[in-house]
């Protein structure tokens, strides 16, 4: 149900509000739109001063909205902190709820619907955004290989496709789906050095009006990578960019659980990170090939990506030394090495989260909408070399290599 989660910890002198309605649309127009839209005045905080002025008031330390997409699923979200009683010896968490009750339930309407000129400047932004987008050789390349690597259009945004499919977006049907978030329970987490009881009542009378109701969302954060070709397809495209990109695609065979994404993700460490840089090392340190390498992974599709921006002339001694670098990561004296170091690592950021009130306030989180029931080292901690070895050597499989080939050597 509704019912508000009140986590009391007295280790910090603030508190976080965190509200999130879970959303059922799918129309990514819409959404981005409305992404910059939501929460930004209410009918009676009606310009940008008055704001400022109910947050000086309040002592509001920071307030601000989002959509979050976390696999499959979107949120509509509202993060607001302010000091907590004892280190301001005034209670203000009833004056934040009902500013922040206004901004939700009461925003700031012309015609009864969004301002037009305000829907229609956040329009503009976007699609100037994604025309600068596509001018940075960078993102270009990284679009184009994930285009490569999506199934089902996982990785892929309709909007950076297709821009114009912001001009079906109208504030009427804008201000629609913002009531119909709006309607559904949200999602309630108050963090800090709060009264529990006193807590949780002022939120139910103030934001939940005392109704109780059902959350309802599916819980669809995974979407496994399926299509495991059986020879490695090879793209090449003429850009008129002046670097090359190169980079390998790798999947995982018969992914099934978050301990094969844990897999993933040291692999991904073995090759570039605080633990292990072999991939610059060997491609720019020991070569000088590349200006710019690394590597990324979306844990939750199950695909990794070495990449490399290069001049034209550098492809297949980028490729060669890609193979190589896989091949030395395979070595289980190395792997025993930095494993060692990856769980120290990951150890540590543990311990990190507990000096974060927001780091501990989303760890909460995560465990209650479902999407990570434990940290990365949790499921690490007992895989061995061995395990890695194996993983990389028979589940990760190379399924593509793009180039993009840009108009001048290094």
């Amino acid at each position: 149900g509704n019912e508000p989660i009140i986590i009391q910890n007295k280790d910090f002198k603030k508190c976080i509000l965190f509200i999130s309605f879970p959303i059922k649309e799918d129309d990514e127009a819409k959404k981005k739109v409305l992404r910059d839209m939501a929460f930004d005045k209410s009918a009676i905080y009606d310009t940008d001063k008055k704001i400022y002025e109910v947050n000086i008031n309040n002592y509001c330390l920071s307030y601000y909205g989002k959509i979050v997409e976390i696999g499959n699923n979107s949120f509509l979200e509202l993060v607001l902190s302010f000091p907590s009683y004892d280190s301001l010896g005034k209670d203000v968490l009833e004056d934040n709820l009902n500013f922040i009750k206004d901004i939700i339930y009461n925003p700031y309407l012309e015609d009864n619907s969004f301002p037009s000129k305000r829907v229609k400047d956040i329009k503009n932004i976007i699609k100037d955004r994604i025309t600068r987008n596509f001018k940075d050789a960078m993102w270009y390349y990284t679009y184009k290989n994930d285009k490569i690597i999506d199934e089902d259009n996982y990785l892929s945004n309709q909007v950076e496709d297709n821009p114009s499919l912001l001009d079906a977006v109208t504030p009427d049907g804008l201000y629609d789906l913002y009531k119909d978030i709006i309607s559904g329970s949200p999602l309630i987490f108050l963090i800090g050095n709060v009264d529990v009881d006193n807590a949780k009542s002022k939120i139910k009378e103030i934001l939940l009006d005392n109704k109780e109701e059902e959350i309802v969302f599916e819980k669809k954060y995974n979407h496994y990578c399926k299509n495991i070709p059986s020879i490695t397809e090879e793209v090449e495209q003429k850009t008129k960019f002046k670097s090359t990109w190169v980079s390998y695609n790798y999947k995982i065979k018969d992914l099934k659980d978050e301990k094969d994404i844990a897999l993933l993700k040291i692999v991904k460490n073995l090759l570039h990170s605080n633990s292990s840089r072999i991939v610059f090392d060997t491609l720019r340190k020991d070569n000088d090939f590349v200006y710019r390498c690394g590597t990324y992974c979306y844990p939750t599709f199950g695909s990794l990506t070495l990449w490399a921006m290069t001049g034209k002339d550098n492809i297949v001694d980028v490729k060669i030394n890609f193979e190589k670098v896989m091949k030395e990561i395979c070595d289980i004296d190395f792997i025993e090495e930095k494993l060692a170091l990856i769980k120290e690592e990951a150890k540590l950021s543990d311990d990190l989260v507990k000096e974060d009130i927001h780091s501990i306030l989303m760890q909460v989180v995560d465990k209650y909408i479902e999407y990570k029931e434990c940290s990365f080292y949790e499921l690490i901690k007992d895989i061995s070399s061995s395990d890695v070895k194996l993983f990389i050597e028979n589940r990760l499989v190379l399924v593509s290599k793009f180039v993009g080939v840009g108009e001048e050597n290094e």
